[in-house]
């Protein structure tokens, strides 16, 4: 239980922080924000999915 308790503040953090880096990177045109935006919303996607 602890564990995905950390698992889901983990996800979280990198939710916030690839929407923030998609907004740099589309608002101020920077193409690394873009791809660190994608790359954290990727990661949380894969470590929040659950194997059916």
């Amino acid at each position: 239980m602890k564990l995905k308790s950390r698992l889901k503040r983990v996800t979280d953090i990198l939710e916030k922080l690839g929407v923030a880096s998609l907004a740099i990177g589309l608002f101020q045109d920077n193409q690394v924000g873009l791809w660190w935006g994608i790359g954290c919303l990727l990661a949380s996607v894969v470590l929040t999915r659950e194997d059916v």
